[in-house]
């Protein structure tokens, strides 16, 4: 299994409180919801909240790929850390970090108010991808390069 892993960074923006009228179902960003039951996940998001920190965690699993994401903001909705990581069962000895350069975050309402909301992000990130011994016999290079993610997530529906 490869593990793709992301630091984390400050400064990396602010949760904006914006009308979002209702959660869709279909659109480009990815799931994290009840949705997403499966049996290899418990949840597909977790949250942890006390009164100065809210942490978001959201996990896909398929059994062969995966990504999990964590956003911790302050009480002034400001975005403290970010993590990415992904993983695949390719075994070609290459690895892929990110660097979160940015996140955007829209959540309908404040969650340090409220106890159910829906939140949707983008994370900018610089991916570092590093071919490793295999793949560099057959002519694959070291890259950098720019990444979206498009991820969103509904507590409306926990259980």
């Amino acid at each position: 299994m490869t593990n793709i892993n992301c630091i984390g960074q400050e400064k990396l923006g602010k949760a904006e409180i914006v009308e979002l009228r209702n959660y869709e179902k279909e659109d480009n960003y990815f799931p994290h919801d009840c949705s997403m039951e499966s049996d290899m996940l418990d949840k597909a998001n977790e949250l942890d909240k006390n009164r100065n920190t809210l942490t978001v965690k959201n996990i896909a699993n398929d059994g062969f790929t995966g990504h999990s994401i964590v956003l911790k903001l302050n009480s002034k909705l400001e975005v403290k850390k970010a993590e990415y990581d992904e993983w695949t069962d390719v075994l070609d000895g290459s690895t892929t970090n990110y660097k979160i350069d940015r996140v955007e975050l829209k959540l309908n309402s404040d969650p340090f108010n409220s106890k159910n909301f829906i939140g949707y992000y983008t994370l900018y990130m610089t991916g570092y991808y590093k071919a490793g011994d295999i793949l560099e016999k057959e002519g694959v290079k070291d890259e950098q390069f720019d990444r979206e993610f498009k991820g969103k997530f509904n507590t409306t529906c926990e259980k």
